[in-house]
């Protein structure tokens, strides 16, 4: 047996006991960095759930060695010369792991999912005023989104005063400050 069909059985079976292993670990070797998100709960932040999975992981890098090894272990009982083998499995090896990369970073963000409203789903939104809103000042309003209250501080669009148990509009939202209007 010649030392590179060692080398390659040695990545293959390293590699893929590795990812199995780690498969069903989950999360004790860690490596994933995958965050599902603590968001804020005062309310929208525009933040909130950011996943995160790196391609260095040691899932991928696993699955890149075992794939390299694997490949050039079926390159080399193909016949092929280890100067096709060697580029062959290494880039083998590199499609391999952007696609468990990709697979991975897709099944965390798509199985992500926070109750917080973003945004943008609050902009247009009718709210209450809790808290009256005085001339040039800051009042507070209570709103729903994702069929949960939130609370904030607001301030009137034209600076006017803006009575407790009045209904308003969000408008825009600056720093945490929600921006009003009154409805009617």
């Amino acid at each position: 047996m010649a030392v590179i069909e060692i080398v390659y059985l040695i990545c293959f079976f390293l590699g893929l006991g590795f990812a199995i292993v780690s498969g069903l670990l989950s999360g004790v070797f860690g490596g994933h960095d995958a965050d599902a998100g603590h968001p804020d709960a005062s309310g929208p932040d525009g933040h909130s759930g950011a996943a995160h999975f790196s391609p260095w992981s040691p899932v991928v890098f696993a699955m890149f060695v075992a794939t390299f090894g694997g490949t050039g272990i079926i390159l080399r009982k193909l016949g092929f010369s280890p100067l096709i083998q060697i580029p062959s499995a290494v880039g083998s090896g590199f499609l391999i792991s952007a696609l468990t990369f990709y697979l991975f970073w897709k099944i965390i963000t798509t199985t992500q999912a926070t109750s917080q409203p973003h945004l943008d789903d609050v902009i247009g939104s009718e709210a209450e005023v809790t808290t009256t809103i005085p001339y040039n000042g800051i009042g507070e309003i209570s709103y729903t989104a994702k069929q949960q209250r939130f609370t904030g501080p607001a301030r009137s669009t034209d600076n006017k005063e803006i009575p407790a148990r009045a209904v308003v509009r969000i408008v825009k939202i600056v720093s945490n400050t929600f921006f009003v209007e009154r409805t009617a």
